[in-house]
């Protein structure tokens, strides 16, 4: 019994329901003809069924009776506006094959998290009944039910599509603007393609849904926390007692047993174990849950057992991240998880090292913000340093940089220190630009300017006190966010790395700039760059007395030739090489608010 899932297995089931899919794709037919609407029914008209369909769609205010939602009612309106209001389901309703999978795609969605009250499955189920008794057009009453029924299964097939390609949530929406990830599948994705070839809609949805491994132990997990949860009645801590009193022993004896009995794929006794191994299952809990060695004590409990709901949501939460954003399986890239505070560098093998991350709001944040937005009150504006999730290409590396101090760290962390004795900055090693030409910090009247609105730059010029360090890796994007050496160092031995102003602080940047330029296809840009660093190079013939080594002194940049990706993410889950998983701390507490979202 271990949290290890069987890869191998995993691996196989998946692929050969790919291979199975994409063989059914190819041997589907070329044109998607089905039985035509005339003769599905007696005295069917089908222009007059277009009619009724092109009226209903062109009424903005149109909205099936009983639909959930109609997120899609413009896109999809358009769609048979610009069909002419033929009907694009009817004519296949009675091809078994065609009924067997719009019932299983409809039905599917818990198995993915998704309720399935939001595709209108049960709806769609009594609507089919009626269409198979209406043996004959009697009324136009029959006209608006079947115009109503193929508007109702479009709208419930589009929305599963494209919430299992690309996500139910919009996160660029959702978190605007402080999500730039691509969406995994978006790439030649048309929402339309499921209507335009009904008969295989199904393989359509079947090959843009997740296929990684991650993605289906997460499905694993969640059903088995689900149905554990169906069958147990749960208890929570009693705060009035102590820890570890009788009464929250059993408590976290259970969330125990609901945990681990979710981690094996076998029909072993957890409880049974429980019993009988306690301090080693709470061993490997704290271990499952990224704690530190030790027993019960405050901190297990906030992490281990708060409302059970609080693990289901952990990995709903991480499905949907999954269907936002899949890490790639091969090729050379870097990849930061913020909760983790480890960058990876992937190539043929991978290479990890600390980091440090964007400091987490306040948690009244929210609060204080729309405060702020009602006084405009710069000084009462809430900071958010939190590190964005972005996709972009790693394009350049500067050797001694310097860093222009944003507006928001000059009103909140310096401008009264400036304002009491100017000559701060110098000391500090940084200059004042002034359009662009250094002038003194004496010669500004600070005090004439709010906080956040000098009219200066600040600047702090290179060297060993530089914010930034000795090397900073610049990749495109809308936040200003690079990754940077530090002189603080000692961040790095702390548990908690949400520490920094939002960039990613490396801890050993000589690698990450190694790495980089090992990928530019010339072998002698590592070694140069280690001279310029004051480093002896590895080619032999090109070291030199240790005496000899000296580091450049000036700002220098290194364009990349071939640029590298880059994706600064947020899990909460993440998999082990040899298939096991670990929980980590939702260190921005973002999951709440993702769970929230996917439940309305």
């Amino acid at each position: 019994m271990g949290i290890k899932i069987n890869l191998k297995l995993v691996v196989l089931f998946v692929s050969g329901l790919l291979l199975a899919t994409i063989y059914s794709c190819k041997k589907k037919p070329t044109e998607d003809i089905g039985t035509p609407v005339e003769e599905l029914i007696k005295g069917l008209n089908p222009e007059k069924l277009s009619d009724f369909i092109l009226v209903k769609v062109k009424d903005n205010t149109y909205k099936p009776k009983g639909i959930y939602d109609t997120r899609f009612a413009d896109t999809l309106n358009k769609f048979y506006i610009e069909q002419d209001g033929i009907p694009v389901w009817l004519s296949f309703l009675k091809d078994s094959m065609v009924r067997v999978h719009l019932n299983e795609i409809l039905f599917c969605s818990e198995e993915h998290g998704l309720n399935r009250k939001f595709y209108n499955g049960e709806l769609i189920k009594i609507h089919l009944k009626r269409f198979d008794r209406l043996k004959e057009i009697k009324s136009d009453d029959e006209y608006q039910f079947l115009a109503d029924l193929d508007y109702l299964i479009s709208m419930s097939v589009i929305s599963i599509y494209k919430d299992l390609a690309l996500g139910r949530i919009d996160p660029h929406k959702f978190y605007k603007p402080f999500y730039e990830m691509p969406l995994a599948r978006a790439k030649s994705f048309n929402i339309f393609s499921v209507l335009h070839h009904p008969r295989s809609f199904h393989d359509s949805i079947t090959i843009k849904r997740p296929w990684s491994v991650k993605y289906h132990s997460l499905q694993l997990i969640y059903k088995k926390y689900c149905d554990y949860l169906k069958t147990h009645t749960i208890i929570d801590i009693d705060t009035s007692h102590n820890i570890l009193s009788n009464y929250n022993g059993k408590v976290v004896n259970q969330r125990m047993e609901m945990i681990w009995q979710a981690q094996t794929d076998s029909t072993e006794n957890i409880k049974a174990q429980l019993e009988a191994n306690r301090e080693k299952f709470i061993s490997k809990t704290r271990e499952l849950f990224s704690l530190s060695p030790g027993k019960i004590d405050s901190v297990f409990i906030q992490t281990v057992c708060g409302p059970a709901s609080n693990l289901v949501d952990n990995i709903l939460v991480s499905m949907e991240r999954e269907r936002w954003f899949s890490q790639p399986d091969t090729g050379k890239y870097v990849y930061v998880n913020l909760t983790e505070f480890v960058v990876s560098m992937h190539n043929d093998s991978t290479i990890k090292m600390k980091v440090c991350v964007g400091k987490s709001k306040a948690e009244n944040y929210d609060e204080k913000y729309k405060e702020y937005l009602k006084t405009r009150n710069a000084r009462a504006k809430p900071i958010n340093t939190e590190t964005p999730v972005i996709g972009s290409l790693i394009r350049e590396i500067v050797i001694n940089p310097t860093w222009t101090v944003p507006n928001s760290i000059i009103g909140k962390e310096m401008y009264h220190q400036i304002v009491n004795n100017p000559n701060y900055l110098t000391r500090k090693g940084f200059e004042v630009l002034l359009d662009g030409k250094v002038v003194s910090p004496v010669s500004i009247n600070w005090k004439k300017y709010k906080p956040y609105e000098v009219p200066v730059k600040i600047r702090q010029k290179a060297g060993d006190a530089n914010s930034l360090g000795k090397l900073k890796f610049n990749f495109p994007n809308g936040h200003n966010i690079y990754m940077h050496d530090t002189p603080e160092k000692g961040k790095f031995s702390q548990t908690n790395r949400s520490v920094s102003h939002g960039c990613v602080r490396l801890n050993y940047p000589v690698e990450m700039a190694e790495f980089l330029l090992r990928l530019q296809g010339d072998s002698s840009l590592v070694d140069n760059f280690r001279l310029k660093m004051g480093l002896q190079p590895y080619d032999s013939t090109l070291q030199i007395e240790d005496s000899l080594l000296k580091p450049i002194k000036t700002t220098e940049s290194i364009r990349l030739k071939n640029t590298v990706p880059v994706y600064i993410d947020y899990r909460t889950v993440v998999f082990n090489n040899d298939g096991s998983i670990r929980f980590l701390k939702d260190i921005y507490r973002k999951n709440k608010a993702v769970a929230k979202k996917l439940k309305e």
